[in-house]
């Protein structure tokens, strides 16, 4: 049985407190990805496990180290607007929404930046493919730098690279990339760069990826980390697997989504492309998840009476409309727990 929005006056005054202080930002319609079941089937892959979620030989990216604590904590990220959805294992400290147009090829940018730590973030965007002009969309998809990729191996990609843009190569210690390919994408390109910056090196990893489902926009998740021996190429390549296209919504959908976003007025503006784009982001659209965290266990101490307890596993689903807690703890009960973008908060139980 579940029980939603519980009528005990103190639990009122706490929402409402976190609702009126801690959030603002525009509500999106919210699409709940469910959570599948989780096996325990992990394999070592370079420096970071990978693990099939799904019991088959499918792999997953896992951001836990090996000395993390037990738990297990499933991330799952939807966002219906930018048409994506992804799992995989993280402990995440706050999200980012973002929806951008930027000065360069890139366009319009609608997605999601997660940060893990503060020097670890995972963005994941859809953004405009366009052609230049004179050039046919399928000519433009299936090609780098003019050259047909069927076939190119990652060394002729480099040297193409590298004849064609040099000077990319003078503003990082290290580059390398190549191509992926995969049966539902036209084309998928991966890079990794070395930045040296005032706080030291910054490594970026980039997946970028041409859907056949939707082949006038890309799709990119872009990894940053600070430690340049922490992931094996061979490991990051994998985030290639955790994303997986949300087809358009229905008419009626559709509709009621852009009625949502006419009244809440967005207006993109203009930012740039690089590391610092986290702090160009907009303040009021970011949400730490302690908080949902926190507000989780006041919830579960206030059920169990205040008798001691301790999580066993959480889900954390970050969707374009907020973040939601589920948990099951060590005597046996569920919770779940809700803070949307617009502040408003909901208490579950099983």
């Amino acid at each position: 049985m579940k029980s939603k929005l519980v009528e005990n006056t103190w639990w009122k005054a706490v929402v409402c407190g976190m609702a009126m202080v801690t959030f603002t930002g525009v509500v999106g319609i919210a699409h709940a990805m469910e959570a599948k079941p989780v096996q325990d089937l992990t394999k070592e892959i370079g420096m970071v496990q990978a693990v099939d979620t799904q019991g088959i030989d499918g792999e997953h990216f896992v951001l836990q180290k090996e000395n993390a604590t037990p738990e297990k904590r499933g991330l799952y990220i939807s966002h219906r607007p930018a048409h994506f959805r992804v799992n995989m294992y993280g402990t995440v400290k706050g999200v980012h929404w973002i929806d951008k147009v930027v000065p360069t090829d890139s366009g319009h940018m609608v997605g999601i930046l997660v940060d893990f730590d503060e020097n670890t973030t995972m963005m994941i965007t859809r953004r405009d493919n366009k052609p230049t002009q004179g050039v046919f969309q399928e000519r433009w998809n299936t090609t780098w730098y003019d050259q047909p990729i069927q076939g190119m191996t990652d060394e002729e990609y480099m040297a193409i690279w590298r004849r064609e843009d040099s000077r990319t190569f003078e503003k990082y210690i290290q580059l390398t990339g190549g191509l992926l390919w995969r049966e539902d994408m036209t084309a998928a390109r991966w890079d990794r760069s070395v930045q040296m910056t005032p706080e030291g090196p910054k490594v970026r990893f980039t997946v970028d990826m041409i859907l056949k489902d939707d082949p006038t926009h890309r799709y990119v998740i872009t990894f940053t980390y600070d430690d340049i021996q922490e992931y094996s190429i061979e490991s990051l390549k994998h985030l290639v697997d955790i994303l997986e296209y949300l087809p358009d919504e229905s008419e009626a959908d559709a509709q009621q989504n852009e009625k949502q976003q006419t009244e809440e007025q967005r207006d993109p503006s203009l930012v740039d492309e690089g590391y610092s784009l986290p702090s160009a982001l907009l303040s009021d659209m970011w949400m730490e998840t302690k908080d949902v965290t926190n507000l989780e266990d006041l919830y579960h101490q206030e059920l169990s009476q205040n008798k001691p307890s301790v999580r066993k596993e959480q889900e954390l689903r970050i969707t374009d409309e907020g973040i939601t807690s589920q948990s099951t703890w060590d005597d046996t009960s569920k919770t779940k727990v809700t803070i949307q973008r617009s502040g408003r908060i909901e208490l579950e139980k099983e």
